[in-house]
């Protein structure tokens, strides 16, 4: 079954190692084949990777849109180590992600990351105030 994807103006989206930039008027088009996809809103940039949590994810989402896990491995490997050792009460939201990985199920994995994301700033917010 093929993906729908509808698209604003002006609005990006990664096909594969391609990017595709939608032109003035809103477009709808189906995707066929097991190609990595990701919208311009799940995409983060080298410089927004600022927090331990979003470090895991940009790391993610290289292994995700270029399938490559033995490059990234040792990089989330030290990421999650050193979150688990500042703050253990992620590790369920770690091993969820770490198994999705196993399984080749990286999109998965980038929503757990998402969520860790989440958690992280829960936890940064709670310390800070």
């Amino acid at each position: 079954m093929p993906l729908k994807i509808e698209l604003k103006p002006g609005e990006r989206l990664i096909v594969g190692k391609a990017l595709i930039t939608n032109d003035k008027e809103r477009t709808r088009f189906y995707i066929e084949g097991n190609v990595p996809i990701l919208r311009e809103k799940f995409v983060m940039m080298p410089n927004e990777t600022n927090t331990p949590c979003k470090r895991v994810y940009y790391i993610i989402q290289e292994i995700y849109l270029e399938k490559n896990l033995e490059e990234m491995q040792e990089k989330y490997f030290q990421e999650i180590k050193d979150i688990t050792l500042a703050a253990p009460s992620l590790l369920p939201f770690i091993d969820a992600i770490s198994q999705d990985i196993l399984c080749g199920n990286y999109y998965n994995a980038l929503k757990g990351a998402m969520a860790l994301i989440g958690k992280e700033k829960e936890l940064m917010d709670s310390i800070n105030h």
